[in-house]
């Protein structure tokens, strides 16, 4: 697997979108050292404190031992558990020396239970040498555009000269991470059963209590304290957080979920349209039978709570004259947020339109939007949607008129 290394970019504090009103929000009051909540999708900030300090990141480190594997393995190459001497207290996965377990399985087995020894494994494997497959996660780090991070370590311990990151910077590798679907789904089970029978249980306790929390990562060490970076998943709403030294699992798991539960409070989805469902009847000229217009594609927008969202047709003709294929574009959906444009699904015949008889029949009156069952949906509070272009002939469910 490649990554598009271009598309990722650093998060930039000055886009903090609350930072005036941050000291009003309960998050002010977070007693981690450095905490961020960002949006997936766009990686807009929506509240940070301390972000761009650099600290030490203990198994957050993991992180980037998976993406560096990931950009030089195929996912179903056989690595061998090589050797490792832990310290006390070290977080082991149950992994035999001499296992061959796939690259997706040797993920699993460092990001669950948190294996330093298949951290170890994997730099040996992937890289040749621990040294070398350090120095591939810092070039990456820079190629990523992760100013404020070294590493010193495929693990996460703490190292003289510094194992470090910034509660931004692990927010912008999550979000790269998080493109890929492997690492999605390895991230968000409780546990996972390896292919030899092994069984890896997740130290995220947050994955499984909550249906929302997708991910992603703990850690803790001494001089990191406790380390967390989660993810949401809520109706399409996508968000990523970083808890950097809470002073206990308790704390850092409190912290994680207040900035998340934050920033799924502060944006709605909204269904726009399905793919192949019906939205409009149009008369057909010279036929007594309408034709049916479906939308082209699904639609589903993630917005803020503050915005008045307008849906409405746009382009659909009052009649249709055949002879035209199925998949004629005729008119759209269109949707605009305060006003401003942001999508036009189109809109297709479909099935073909004949043309019309030798003596016309009597025809519709007027375009309609289709009722129940088939009509426009849009699943989002708080917000009024009137149609723009054309008065519908029929109430659309969901949608205030």
């Amino acid at each position: 697997m490649r990554w598009a290394l271009a598309a990722a970019t650093a998060l930039s504090m000055a886009s903090v979108g609350i930072s005036a009103a941050a000291g009003a929000t309960p998050l002010a009051a977070l007693p981690a050292r450095a905490t961020i909540v960002i949006q997936q999708g766009t990686g807009k900030v929506l509240f940070a404190s301390h972000a761009s300090d650099e600290l030490p990141v203990a198994s957050t480190t993991k992180l980037m031992t998976a993406y560096v594997t990931l950009e030089y393995e195929p996912v179903n190459r056989m690595l061998v558990e090589q050797p490792y001497t832990p310290g006390s207290g070290e977080s082991l996965a149950p992994v035999p020396v001499g296992a061959r377990l796939s690259v997706a399985d040797m993920l699993r087995a460092m990001l669950l239970p948190s294996g330093n020894n298949v951290a170890y494994s994997l730099a040996i494997d992937v890289g040749g040498s621990v040294s070398h497959f350090v120095s591939l996660m810092n070039s990456a780090a820079a190629a990523l555009g992760l100013t404020r991070t070294h590493y010193t370590t495929p693990i996460g311990l703490d190292t003289p000269g510094g194992n470090y990151s910034t509660a931004a910077d692990l927010a912008t590798l999550t979000r790269v991470l998080m493109r890929d679907p492997l690492m999605r789904t390895i991230v968000d089970k409780p546990s996972a059963r390896l292919a030899d029978g092994i069984v890896v249980n997740n130290r995220n306790d947050l994955v499984g209590a909550y249906p929302w929390v997708v991910g992603v990562k703990t850690g803790s060490t001494q001089d990191a304290a406790y380390c967390l970076v989660a993810a949401a998943d809520l109706n399409g709403v996508r968000l990523i957080s970083v808890v950097l030294g809470a002073s206990s699992e308790a704390v850092r798991d409190a912290d994680g979920l207040a900035l998340l539960r934050y920033g799924l409070s502060l944006y709605r989805s909204a269904q726009i349209s399905v793919g192949g469902r019906v939205y409009a009847t149009v008369p057909v000229k010279g036929r007594a039978r309408p034709a049916h217009l479906i939308a082209l594609f699904s639609s589903r927008l993630v917005l803020a709570s503050t915005v008045t969202l307008h849906v409405g047709l746009d382009g659909v003709p009052r009649r249709l004259r055949g002879p035209l294929p199925a998949g004629t574009v005729e008119g759209s959906i269109d949707v605009r947020e305060n006003g401003r444009p942001v999508e036009s699904i189109p809109l297709e015949t479909a099935a073909a339109v004949p043309a019309p008889r030798r003596h016309p029949t009597l025809e519709a009156s007027d375009i309609g939007w289709v009722g129940a069952g088939g009509g426009l949906s849009v699943i989002l509070l708080g917000c009024s949607l009137p149609v723009m272009r054309r008065r519908a002939t029929r109430r659309i469910p969901g949608v205030a008129q």
